[in-house]
């Protein structure tokens, strides 16, 4: 009986400690709503930090206003009632726009005597005056250190001056690490939407490494943080106050989409701007696409990027990489998809030797390929296979001529040339009366022997001011000339 009364009491005593430590720590935390009790300890002190960190983030954040001089056309040209609206007789005229974004604060240069901000290009490209309006009410007026359209990302500064040094040396904002994100991480946008100067919005990451189209390389923060006109530039913060992007587009039409360029991507562009005043970037010479599933099982290669096209006489020529061969490896580290590719070629500075490894027809091998400018005209441009902006311009998509294409459409045989693939309705292309099925023999008198000097050829024209290139066309048994509208 004895041995039965003793754990008997343990447990009893045990039972009365555990409900008085219950009781007292409801005490603390206890709400009355409509005659009952409730307590909510752990989302009182969440809502508590948050409120602590906005409140410490928010002073770094500035409101940039700017105002930019557009080119747009006359409506009224040539009409005898254009001067009663106050618009000159010509084509075209300068107005000036008003435009709004935000800006935060990254550094402070006590010897050039400025204070540096983020934001986007886009924000500020073309201003004509920038003026930024910080969290204590100073404003002063900005400059564009540099900007980078690819990234969407601009460094700009603000003198010392009505003691903005000192206000900015206690809120710069401290920059975290963009590739330790996870898809669910809790995110905050804080900005001017609309003009709504010092709003903060709350949501999470939906996605990473998303591709914005016309942003080879660049990967973009997706979050359903709501991101309005104005938050453009305003920094993407984590729960640890850090910046982890800059806020910089929306979707037309959509609701819970917002994109952000990734820090480490920002902090690269400034790090660029500081040192060479621009953004250096890297290309090889490359036309690339993506190795689906069906491509994949044709070669025989799970994962890597597929070189549909070498620009003769370009890096990847010269070193040996071929049409056909699937890129797997840069400096020894893995591509999955053409963003990894564009990323690891990119970023390093022109004439770094770059080691790449290809599977070709089963075999693996390895070429040294030397990086040139990514603006440089000498070698096209590096795209995916979707087409470049002057193809959309002018609507047409040519193709190399092979073999296989030639027996299928009976085409005659010719020593050169490009196959006209398709062309859109109502274009350039259409209007110089180019078909379905002609070959292209040369553009402005010179002999074409692959869609990548064609466009090269056809681009170069276009940054050299012409209106149109002389083409040579054979259609059938006959051949003609005809001109291609650049405008």
């Amino acid at each position: 009986m004895k041995k039965l009364i003793l754990p008997v009491a343990l447990i009893l005593a045990l039972t009365f400690i555990v409900k008085a430590q219950f009781e007292k720590y409801q005490e603390g935390y206890k709400q009355n709503v409509q005659g009952k009790s409730y307590n909510f300890p752990n989302l009182q002190a969440a809502d508590e930090e948050r409120v602590k960190l906005i409140e410490a983030v928010s002073s770094g954040v500035a409101t940039v206003f700017t105002t930019q001089e557009i080119t747009v056309r006359n409506p009224f040209f040539d009409m005898p009632f254009g001067d009663f609206f106050g618009i000159p007789n010509t084509p075209q005229f300068k107005q000036k726009r008003q435009g709004l974004g935000s800006a935060f604060i990254v550094d402070i240069d006590y010897n050039k005597k400025v204070v540096y901000l983020l934001t986007n290009n886009h924000v500020v490209e073309n201003a004509k005056d920038i003026q930024v309006q910080f969290k204590n009410k100073v404003t002063l007026k900005g400059k564009v250190v540099g900007g980078d359209k690819l990234s969407d990302v601009a460094l700009i500064e603000v003198p010392f001056k009505k003691g903005i040094e000192e206000f900015a040396s206690k809120n710069v904002l401290k920059l975290g690490d963009s590739d330790q994100l996870k898809v669910g991480s809790t995110v905050i946008a804080i900005g001017a939407p609309l003009g709504l100067s010092d709003t903060v919005t709350i949501g999470i990451v939906s996605a990473k490494n998303r591709q914005i189209e016309d942003r080879p390389g660049e990967g973009f923060i997706q979050t359903d943080a709501a991101i309005n006109p104005g938050n453009s530039g305003g920094p993407l913060i984590n729960v640890k106050g850090e910046v982890v992007g800059i806020n910089t587009a929306i979707i037309a039409g959509a609701q819970g989409l917002g994109f952000a360029v990734p820090i480490n991507q920002a902090k690269w562009v400034m790090d660029q701007i500081l040192k060479y005043g621009k953004v250096k970037r890297s290309k090889i010479g490359v036309i690339i696409q993506p190795l689906t599933a069906d491509l994949a099982e044709h070669f025989g290669v799970n994962e890597g990027v597929l070189v549909s096209n070498v620009q003769p006489g370009g890096p990847a020529d010269k070193a040996g990489i071929r049409a056909g061969d699937i890129i797997v490896e840069v400096n020894g580290k893995k591509i999955s998809d053409i963003a990894d590719l564009q990323n690891q070629i990119m970023k390093n500075p022109p004439g770094t030797k770059l080691k790449i490894k290809v599977i070709r027809d089963g075999k693996e091998l390895t070429f040294d390929v030397v990086t040139v400018p990514l603006e440089s005209e000498d070698t096209a441009v590096e795209t995916p296979q979707d087409g470049t902006s002057i193809e959309n311009t002018v609507g047409l998509i040519v193709k190399d001529l092979t073999p296989d294409l030639i027996r299928k459409y009976g085409l005659p045989k010719v020593d050169y040339g490009v196959l006209v693939y398709a062309v859109k309705e109502g274009s350039a292309a259409e209007d110089a009366g180019l078909q379905a099925g002609d070959i292209i023999l040369s553009v402005n008198r010179k002999p074409i022997k692959s869609s990548s000097e064609f466009w090269s050829l056809v681009s170069k024209a276009k940054k050299e001011g012409q209106d149109n290139v002389l083409l040579y066309v054979q259609r059938g048994d006959n051949r003609i000339y005809t001109t291609l509208s650049l405008r």
